[in-house]
């Protein structure tokens, strides 16, 4: 799958202050064989599209050995070129925040929510756009005071399969509004 024959789709969900948070798989991800097949995508092509869409923001949860797996090492330098903001906040795949995520989350996550509140957008983004993306998207709505079951439920209806994990979807449980 390309850039070409598979456009970057962003889903997104509102937050409080008409924000945006925009959720997509890995923008530029080159992959032999995955879940869904091959991925040969264009780095540039996709963050054009995220451009476009009038992001801001770039958050990116994947660890630093996943870009280079899937040959996104300059994804950073590209989305700052373009005049967004980039933001590396790795998680481990399939699991929820650990300690270093929370250390920078401490200086990132107030700007995001600034972001937000401000009417602008963001976008989110992990491997496959659903298990990381979609329980941060769901803890900033949280962070901002939607109840956590509702945040849950905003995310999972603007992205089918969003936070795939039963300790994703409790660490968002655990959330409260951050003002």
């Amino acid at each position: 799958m390309t850039s070409i024959t598979h456009p970057l789709r962003i889903n997104a969900v509102e937050a409080v202050g008409g924000g945006l948070i925009g959720m997509t798989l890995c923008p530029g991800k080159k992959q032999k064989s995955g879940m869904n097949g091959e991925w040969d995508r264009d780095l540039d092509l996709d963050l054009e599209v995220i451009r476009a869409w009038g992001a801001v923001a770039v958050v990116t949860l994947m660890e630093e050995h996943e870009l280079a797996t899937y040959k996104v090492q300059r994804l950073g330098e590209k989305v700052q070129a373009l005049g967004m903001e980039w933001y590396h906040l790795p998680i481990r795949d399939a699991d929820v925040p650990g300690a270093g995520f929370e250390a920078l989350w401490a200086r990132s996550g107030p700007v995001l929510r600034q972001h937000l509140k401000h009417g602008s957008r963001i976008l989110l983004h992990c491997r496959g756009g659903l298990g990381r993306t979609g329980m941060i998207a769901a803890r900033l709505l949280a962070e901002l005071g939607v109840p956590p079951r509702e945040a849950v439920a905003a995310v999972r209806k603007a992205r089918q399969g969003a936070i795939e994990t039963s300790a994703q979807d409790r660490h968002v449980s655990k959330i409260t509004p951050v003002m």
